[in-house]
């Protein structure tokens, strides 16, 4: 078992080279958010920034949040990749059974692979995130934009990072394992695996029930949380588990009514064959769909969600700060500042983590439809159709992603603010959230260069399908 995933990393190691930059980059981004955090609450004492007693308790929450959040990302987006991972190999799973290996001991060797590819791109991870973070921290204080205050940035909570990874891409090989070997070894061999894995028929009543209790629950708990935030900051306490449990039956259920909305977005690229062909391509296989969309939508949420909160927050701020000593509102603003600056260069690898789910979600669409590319082009189909249909693809994934990750974000983000400092005498109570016109506009542009850009290589996959090879595939 160890020497079989041994042997097909040694002779298929190229075919990790996503997971292990997918684990790489998880394992930046938490060890980020961990350096963010200890250097946030040493600057924060050092610097005297804001003196309310509920700074600390934020600090905390945003601590397990923002770990959270690294956590449902790389376990996403690492299952996708596993996903193609599995479909290219699908044949070759199926000769392995017929040689006589077992189902389990072929799902744990691609667990154990899993494991390796986790262990490796978490260690260098770490060491990057926490080479990045010295650096940053020596520049701002040498700038003068941080106090010169002792910190220890070793903590043992950096063994997280790697944990994570081990673990997650540990989960995320053997659950996408798990419907390949399910199935008997004439039968993995044959043309019809394919929609099997992709497909889906109708929701579980056991799932139907969960993605229901958690949608509806999480509602709840947030909408408590704000009502509590309005007397009280540790408000924050009951909206973000809300928040996080909401989005959870969000995913669960992102399946089975993503569909209409890719109808929807199916009808703005237009009316064309290729553009038809792709909303079919992505209505076809729902889940794997689903999957490459939630990881734009996480993307797009934390974005949008912090962007809102900090800008609410400052625009709440502003006129109790305006009656305060001028030197101590100008160092509270530059730290507000500074912090937003350094969580949006952090969601930022959110979205890089994002966009090679979608090249992956896209690549593994090539694979799963190689006869049908290679029927097409027997029928006509030029090479630039075929990568037009590519591209509408990517621009109804992103646009799907996109529009609902922005409603999320403002939301959640709305939330969590009001959840936070409404209960601050000089705020007042209950007020409406700030939404900047640039991040709406810098959304859509990110949406439009991203859909561009993941679909070049699975197009470039596509119109290298010999027709003539693609359709002597039994």
């Amino acid at each position: 078992m160890i020497a079989l995933a041994f042997r097909e990393l040694w002779h298929g190691g190229r075919q990790h080279v996503s997971s292990v930059l997918v684990a790489l980059l998880s394992s930046v981004f938490a060890t980020m958010l961990i350096e963010m955090d200890t250097v946030l609450r040493v600057q924060s004492i050092g610097g005297k920034f804001i003196q309310h007693g509920y700074v600390r308790a934020l600090l905390d929450v945003l601590d397990v949040l923002f770990f959270f959040v690294a956590v449902f990302v790389a376990c996403i987006v690492t299952a996708n990749t596993f996903g193609i991972i599995m479909a290219g190999r699908s044949k070759h799973i199926a000769l392995l059974r017929l040689l006589g290996a077992s189902a389990k001991t072929l799902r744990s060797a691609i667990a154990i692979e899993g494991a390796i590819v986790g262990l490796v791109g978490s260690i260098i991870g770490l060491v990057l995130g926490l080479v990045v973070a010295q650096i940053a921290y020596g520049a701002l204080v040498s700038a003068g934009t941080f106090v010169d205050t002792p910190i220890s940035t070793i903590t043992p909570l950096l063994v997280a990072p790697i944990v994570v990874g081990v673990v997650s891409t540990t989960g995320a090989a053997w659950f996408g394992s798990r419907k390949i070997l399910g199935v008997s070894p004439i039968e993995a061999t044959g043309h019809t695996q394919e929609s099997k894995v992709a497909t889906v028929k109708e929701m579980p009543r056991r799932l139907r029930t969960l993605v229901i209790v958690a949608f509806v629950g999480g509602i709840v708990l947030l909408v408590a949380g704000v009502a509590i935030g309005l007397k009280s900051p540790l408000g924050l306490l009951v909206a973000a588990p809300g928040g996080a449990l909401s989005f959870v039956g969000f995913v669960l259920g992102a399946t089975y009514f993503i569909s209409g909305l890719l109808k929807l977005a199916g009808r703005a690229t237009g009316s064309s064959t290729p553009s038809v062909l792709a909303s079919a391509n992505a209505l076809r296989y729902p889940a794997r769909s689903s999957r490459s969309t939630i990881g734009l939508i996480i993307g797009v949420t934390l974005v949008t969600m912090f962007t809102v909160a900090g800008q609410s927050f400052l625009a709440q701020t502003g006129p109790v700060a305006a009656g305060a000593d001028a030197a101590e509102v100008a160092g509270d603003q530059a730290f507000l500042q500074l912090t937003m600056g350094i969580l949006a260069v952090l969601i930022g690898f959110s979205l890089v983590i994002a966009a090679i789910g979608l090249v992956n979600s896209l690549s593994l669409s090539v694979i799963q439809r190689r006869r049908e590319i290679g029927l097409l082009r027997a029928l006509g189909f030029t090479k630039g159709q075929v990568r037009t249909m590519i591209l509408a693809e990517s621009i109804q994934l992103t646009l799907v992603g996109g529009l609902t990750g922005l409603i999320l974000g403002i939301v959640y983000g709305w939330a969590g603010v009001l959840a936070a400092i409404a209960s601050d005498h000089h705020i007042g109570g209950f007020f409406a959230p700030t939404i900047p016109a640039w991040i709406i506009i810098a959304i859509a542009a990110g949406a439009i260069l991203l859909a561009i850009v993941s679909s070049a290589i699975p197009a470039r996959s596509a119109v290298r399908i010999s027709p003539v090879r693609a359709l002597a595939i039994e």
